[in-house]
């Protein structure tokens, strides 16, 4: 019972129109040739806080720029 609570709250939380508004393309004012394998830039794009980056084999990427469990920004780091 306890789970299907959190299931849940869990889908009430991070459902697709609050971690993509408007599921479209918005430009990030970057240049593909300006970041390196595994480089990641913080970015506020439409109000929303992102990590654009390229993983080691220089693949580009852009994830949620807030950590899940506690909350904080991952472009800070963890302690």
């Amino acid at each position: 019972v306890a789970a299907k609570k959190r299931s849940a709250r869990t889908q009430r939380r991070y459902t697709t129109q609050v971690i993509l508004p408007a599921l479209q393309w918005i430009k990030t004012g970057l240049k593909l040739g300006e970041l390196q394998a595994t480089e990641l830039r913080a970015k506020n794009l439409a109000g929303v806080d992102v990590l654009v980056g390229k993983d080691g084999k220089g693949t580009l990427f852009c994830v949620a720029n807030l950590c899940p469990h506690i909350g904080t920004p991952m472009s800070e780091g963890a302690d």
